[in-house]
């Protein structure tokens, strides 16, 4: 959001994506923009915050959410606006060995010959690259959750990247 116009009457007007005209808010409720990049483990808590919320296909709120939608939501809370789709996502990002994840990273999965299907937030830096915890919308569990890297996801599991 950016400011349109001074304030009239506690009213801010506000030039918004997709809209032609202001929207109006409360000017109380306007904060500056950060002017520092987030940190990771500011993203990586916004995004614990969509805990148990339900898995739905395309989802990109609190109503509903996938995997990819999780990271695109989570990183635009800051300003960062990543693609929508796990594969372009990490086109979009910066490749890491194996194990030099710390969290707040990404972990990337794929079939093999396959694109990219699934993506998560690495929840905890792994010990050299053992005990991988992942924070993710998972299909499966239909729900948001934390959990330690499930056989499935290590089998498929292609590539860390930062933000």
């Amino acid at each position: 959001l950016t400011p349109a116009n001074p304030p009239v009457d506690g009213w801010r007007p506000v030039r918004a994506p997709g809209h032609d005209r202001p929207l109006w808010l409360p000017a109380a409720h306007l904060v500056p923009a950060p002017t520092a990049p987030p940190s990771a483990a500011d993203v990586l808590a916004v995004a614990a915050r969509l805990h148990d919320v339900a898995y739905v296909w395309g989802g990109v709120s609190a109503y509903g959410i996938d995997c990819s939608g999780l990271v695109h939501l989570a990183w635009r809370r800051f300003g960062v606006v990543l693609p929508r789709d796990a594969a372009d996502q990490a086109s979009a990002t910066t490749p890491l060995p194996m194990g030099a994840e710390r969290a707040g990273d990404l972990y990337f999965f794929a079939r093999p010959g396959r694109r990219i299907h699934h993506i998560g937030f690495v929840s905890a830096t792994p010990d050299i690259g053992i005990n991988r915890r992942i924070l993710h919308a998972c299909y499966q569990q239909r729900r948001v959750l934390e959990e330690p890297m499930p056989a499935e996801r290590t089998a498929t599991l292609v590539g860390v990247h930062r933000v």
